[in-house]
């Protein structure tokens, strides 16, 4: 590797070139590179909603759900498909295997389902495979200083959103909510009947009114004309006008009106709005794009004063640029530490800005490859960058250190500057290299993890690359000319490292005992350290639900909105509430169906706020809300701040799973670290369930002759205001009990007849919501938990379930499974035990190719069960549980740790030359010692800032406190232990010639004093 050295000492013109275009190169990649909040991941699912039409949830689960799941099996990669089915709603959720192409996937289903006939009224159901680079970068609402109308509509349709698809960067802008209006109409059957006008023909009353027809071309006036007949409905009052016979208009005979939907309710602080929601492109910045909308927002609201209101209530552009000018200050504060760390070893300001030179030109390398490789800039690239920086200067510590030591009585001639890198150079490229290898193995792993993780290691790989290039090249020029003037004093060497390592040396079985207490120490702690998920304690709004009984009343749930609109309004704190009932199309193309009686509140509040005491004030309301179940939880990017386990009970028979739920919850109460537990047990919605007679009546004949009297009927379509608008017939009776329903009068081929008298009427109860699992009905016990004992939690409920299902506790058709992220998290936690395995033999093999002898790489390796003690005790101390986050910390350790050990090993060998072994140890020890100090010292102190960073709320936290624990405490452990353990199992390793050597010695001291 000294190739590079010499090119940099014989060519420094174009050396100094290289630094300046890196740098200038540098900070134009970090200028244009893409900022966003999180690197490109699927997540492991794919959500299917369909959105019915007045139909009940067991027809929706008869007609809908079941089909679409029969034509779900063969889905490549599916784990398994799971159902939720309400009144007028079918969301289905399948989750996939870690290593599945889910795009191919989405592709598959979406052809798989366009084969399945759907009943009518049926909307076309919205596959939905949802992408951290689709989360979008702005939402805000628009509110009007009237009802939202088809003017309204029109205004925003062809003014406000074009305003918003022109701004550079914008790859979609998608509204919500502000559904047309529709022309009602409402007949009086006493008038009716009095016009003497037959109801059926009010069902094509529209037919041919509202038509455009060609008729074709005619020579007319010696020209080839074309013919168009067209009859045109523009307005209320031409329908109001219709004539239906002579002297009879429909106004006499019905109520002709303008109505909004009654379905669903879209509500921004009291006011019904509609939502722009703005994604970006795959190259635009977020950060820029997001201060544009908000600009292009204030714009709006002063161009349409006194119309509309535009409100931002979600920026990413802030969440985005705060996170990444927080990682950046921990960076520099990192890079500021490393330094002061460095000056205290040294001693000499010229020496320290060699060494840190290589900080800020890694960086810019760096900036340059991220650039060319195509990954953005986010919280987990900077991640990567943070935890790297301390690690950045290890090689020019080496480097410099070096040539300071060898300097005393020498001249910086360019052949000893040469000697002094090489006799280093095989040493931290290998262990540079040894790091590269743990962190590059990353990208191997499956699924979101790998495109979560993947841009991490290649942000670390290319600055620990960068950091050894300057090392080698920019760190020896650097010091050839800095250096000639730098006075040293030769180095007192310390007496009492090489006193406890000469009796270590001498005293093998302490260190080896300690080792061995280290190892069973390490496996016991990991037994008792909680495991969990990344805890993500910041919020970034309020979630507040009000959930009613199925069959709940809706103008009961309307009461109930409203009465929290008005608690909200006076809650000081609270800036802005968002509030969705009901589902529409809008909400199944997010993949956002939910039960009708549900009232889903987002709330947002001032910055500096305590949101977990508001959320707590807003439960003390429940008692204002007597029908509805009230909570209110803090949210961030991946909803609601709780974490949960889940377990599925299946079975074929109703009861049989009840039973084995309940038993369930009544376990999941008893176990330490579950904090509340609940199933998704539905209340039974009442359902009158008319059964015909088919010797004297035809059911289909019953249902098509009782839907027409009770439900609205569309009878076409016209425009008003340029905009399409339903045409509504409403329903022709009114019914309030079951009894009014037997005395309703039907149609039949024999005439009108009493359905009393055709059919039999029976007051039922039936599931609002069914819920299934690979086609089977099932109930889903939740428990939520500690996040730092999730996995702890879940293993205690497998290994309750693997006792149930042994001793047939829940009988022969009924079983129970663990599901959900704990799942998850299980898997993702073996996913990095697998990357280590892998790395660690990666490690190995590096370690023999550099330093050709198994038991000087075997000495090494010792290193790691080291580093696993202190890192777990970090872990005991800060009460910090294993999860993804110090996971990677742990993954990290594998190629830091060993860095010592290399350049410790490495000096050692390089004695054995021209020394015995145990003169080798003591002066590799020696002289070694006060780098491996700064570079660990350097790395520790780098990572400080990371133990008090801001943990955002809108974002996954894999780079925070637990990783920074894990590195901290592992690194400084293993470096003591290292300076004593390694080196003397690597002369218990190689004990015969260390003993001859000793022997050899001896005699030799003997026949000395026996010729004095």
């Amino acid at each position: 590797m000294t190739w590079f050295t010499k090119w940099a000492l014989r060519n420094r013109p174009a050396l100094v070139f290289s630094v300046i275009a890196s740098i200038i190169f540098g900070i134009v990649s970090y200028t244009r590179i893409p900022m966003e909040l999180m690197p490109s991941a699927d997540q492991p699912f794919i959500t299917i909603s369909v959105v019915g039409n007045g139909m009940d949830a067991v027809s929706m689960d008869e007609q809908v759900t079941q089909p679409i799941e029969k034509v779900l099996t063969g889905i490549k990669g599916k784990r398994n498909v799971v159902a939720e089915t309400g009144n007028n709603f079918s969301q289905m959720t399948v989750t996939f295997e870690s290593d599945t192409n889910l795009k191919e996937a989405r592709q598959q289903i979406q052809d798989n389902i366009s084969m399945v006939n759907l009943p009518k009224g049926v909307m076309k159901p919205y596959v939905v495979l949802l992408n951290t680079s689709q989360i979008p970068v702005v939402y805000l609402g628009l509110t009007f200083n009237k009802e939202i109308g088809n003017n309204e509509l029109n205004l925003v349709d062809n003014k406000i959103l074009p305003l918003f698809k022109d701004v550079k960067g914008v790859g979609n802008v998608i509204t919500y909510g502000g559904k047309n209006q529709q022309v009602s109409i409402k007949v009086d059957a006493a008038k009716l009947a009095a016009a003497q006008y037959p109801l059926e023909k009010l069902y094509t009353v529209l037919k041919g009114k509202n038509a455009s027809v060609a008729i074709g071309e005619q020579t007319l006036n010696d020209q080839e004309t074309s013919i168009i007949v067209t009859g045109k409905l523009e307005s209320l009052e031409d329908i109001q006008n219709l004539q239906l016979k002579k002297g009879t208009k429909l106004k006499d005979v019905a109520d002709v009106s303008l109505e909004k939907d009654t379905t669903s309710i879209t509500h921004m602080n009291g006011k019904s709005f509609i939502e722009i929601v703005v994604q970006k492109d795959s190259t635009s910045n977020a950060v820029t794009l997001g201060k544009e909308v908000a600009e292009l927002a204030k714009d709006i609201n002063h161009d349409y004063k006194g119309t509309l209101t535009a409100t931002v209530f979600i920026n990413l552009a802030d969440t985005v640029l705060n996170s990444i000018n927080s990682m950046t200050r921990e960076v520099l504060t990192g890079a500021l530490f490393a330094t002061l760390i460095i000056w205290m070893f040294l001693k000499s300001f010229r020496m320290t800005l060699i060494t840190i030179i290589s900080i800020p030109l890694s960086l810019c390398i760096t900036m340059i490859l991220l650039s060319f490789f195509g990954v953005t800039l986010n919280i987990l690239t900077l991640g990567g960058i943070a935890v790297s920086v301390g690690r950045l200067v290890d090689d020019s510590i080496v480097v410099v250190e070096n040539i300071f030591r060898r300097k005393q009585g020498n001249q910086l001639t360019p052949s000893f500057i040469i000697d002094a890198v090489k006799e280093v150079a095989a040493a931290i490229t290998s262990s540079t290299l040894t790091t590269v290898a743990v962190f590059l193995p990353m990208t191997l792993a499956s699924g979101s993890l790998r495109d979560l993780i993947a841009p991490f290691a290649i942000t670390i790989t290319c600055s620990l690359l960068s950091s050894l290039l300057v090392a080698l090249t920019v760190v020896p020029a650097l010091s050839g000319r800095l250096m000639k003037n730098v006075k040293t004093k030769e180095h007192k060497q310390k007496s009492f490292y090489p006193s406890v390592l000469r009796w270590s040396l001498n005293h093998k079985w302490l260190p080896i005992v300690l080792s061995v207490v280290v190892v069973i120490g390490a496996v016991g702690l990991f037994t008792m350290i909680p495991k969990g998920s990344v805890d993500q304690k910041d919020s970034a709004y309020l979630s507040v639900l009000l959930k009613y009984p199925n069959g709940a009343n809706f103008a009961d749930i309307q009461e109930g909105l409203s009465k929290m609109e008005t608690i909200l309004s006076k809650q000081e704190g609270v800036t802005n509430n968002i509030v969705q009932v009901g589902n529409n199309a809008d909400a199944a193309q997010f993949g956002e169906l939910q039960d009708g009686n549900q009232v889903q509140f987002m709330v947002f509040l001032k910055e500096g706020v305590d949101s977990a005491k508001i959320a707590q004030a807003l439960r003390k309301t429940k008692d204002q809300f007597p029908a509805a179940e009230l909570t209110a939880n803090t949210a961030g990017l991946m909803g609601e701040n709780k974490t949960t386990v889940s377990v599925d009970v299946l079975g074929k028979n109703d009861s049989d799973i009840k039973k084995a739920a309940d038993i369930i919850i009544k376990k999941l109460n008893t176990i330490k670290g579950v904090q509340k537990v609940e199933s998704n047990d539905a209340d039974k919605k009442p359902t009158v369930s008319i059964t015909v007679d088919s010797k004297v009546a035809n059911a289909e004949e019953v249902s098509d002759s009782l839907q027409a009297m009770l439900q609205p009927a569309v009878i076409g379509n016209m425009k008003i205001d340029g905009r399409t608008t339903m045409v509504k017939l409403g329903a022709l009776k009114e019914i309030r009990t079951s009894k009014d329903l037997e005395n309703l009068e039907i149609f039949t081929q024999d005439g009108p007849v009493l359905l009393s008298k055709v059919a039999e009427v029976e007051q039922i109860e039936q599931p609002g919501t069914l819920y299934s699992k690979d086609g089977q009905h099932y109930l889903q016990v939740n428990a939520t938990v500690d996040p730092k004992k999730m996995v702890n939690v879940a293993g205690e409920i497998n290994k309750q379930l693997l006792t149930w299902d042994k001793d047939k506790t829940f009988g022969n058709e009924t079983s129970a499974e663990l599901t959900g992220s704990s799942m998850q998290s299980t898997d993702d936690l073996m996913e990095l035990a697998k990357l280590a395995m892998f790395s660690i033999g990666i490690v190995f093999m590096i370690l023999l190719i550099t330093l050709k002898s198994f038991r000087a790489s075997f000495a090494i390796l010792l290193s790691l069960p080291l580093a696993a003690i202190g890192s777990l005790l970090g872990l005991v101390v800060s009460k910090s549980s294993i999860d993804i986050s110090s996971g990677i910390g742990m993954l990290m350790l594998v190629g830091i740790v060993v860095t010592n050990a290399i350049v410790l090993v490495d000096r050692i060998r390089h004695n054995e030359e021209n020394m015995t072994i145990r003169e080798a140890i003591m002066e590799a020890g020696t002289v070694r010692l006060r780098p491996i100090l700064m570079t660990a010292l350097a790395t520790v102190f780098a990572m400080v800032p990371l133990l008090f960073a801001h943990e955002s709320a809108m974002s996954m936290n894999l780079v925070s406190k637990g990783l920074a624990v894990v590195v901290i405490f592992g690194l400084i452990v293993s470096t003591l232990l290292t300076l004593i353990v390694i080196p003397t199992f690597y002369e218990l390793f190689h004990f015969r010639k260390a003993k001859k050597q000793r022997v050899k010695k001896g005699t030799a001291e003997n026949h000395n004093e026996f010729s004095i």
